[in-house]
């Protein structure tokens, strides 16, 4: 598919200047907004687009991430997803896809976001037993979000959910009804190779259920 990619930015309520090229361009029903103050449920609310921001950049991870996919290819259920870690000392920029809606309505978008370096890993779990957000939310400090809440995962089984992975680009379609879909991308920190990051990954399985 071919999108006719476009910047957008939102100034109201940022802590964070849109400077930082981490994510160069958009397409589809995104928006890219400097890092806000809250992203919890019901803050950022809009049933024609989702929102996207650079989070902390140039990053040496203190501790292990849990990631959910990284490598190039289309994932539409769960047991698409894998089970796998960026090890400490990785050096990563963060990035989140935010898409939320008002309480008791629903809403569907596609969108395209593309980073200045490589996926390194995405972020999209918050089962019990699995808050792989909540548990990388300090990558997005000083942004509050919902913690402890199984729904701030993506639900997968429904034939309007995609995600595709392809070397510097993630493209989406959700199909949301509130609360929404949230997404954290790791990326290599501008144009260069996977060692560059000083990438390594954890046990890595393909997540079976």
């Amino acid at each position: 598919m071919h999108w006719k990619c476009a910047f957008a930015a939102i100034a109201a309520g940022s802590v964070v200047s849109l400077g930082n090229a981490a994510i160069v361009a958009v397409g589809g029903q995104v928006t890219q907004i400097a890092q806000p103050l809250d992203a919890r449920f019901n803050v950022l609310t809009n049933p024609n687009t989702a929102y996207c921001w650079n989070e902390i950049q140039n990053f040496a991870l203190d501790r292990s991430v849990a990631i959910d996919a990284f490598a190039p290819g289309t994932y539409n259920q769960l047991g698409d997803l894998i089970s796998a870690s960026l090890t400490a000392g990785t050096v990563v920029n963060s990035h989140y896809i935010h898409f939320d809606v008002a309480p008791q309505t629903s809403a569907s978008i596609q969108g395209r976001v593309r980073f200045d370096g490589q996926i390194l890993g995405v972020i999209v779990l918050n089962e019990a037993g699995a808050r792989h957000l909540d548990d990388s939310d300090f990558l997005g400090a000083p942004t509050l979000f919902t913690q402890g809440n199984n729904n701030r995962g993506l639900e997968f089984g429904s034939d309007a959910f995609r995600l595709t992975i392809s070397g510097d680009t993630i493209e989406f379609d959700l199909s949301i009804t509130q609360p929404g879909d949230f997404i954290r991308v790791l990326t290599v920190p501008g144009p260069g190779s996977l060692a560059l990051a000083g990438f390594g990954l954890l046990g890595l399985s393909r997540r079976r259920r």
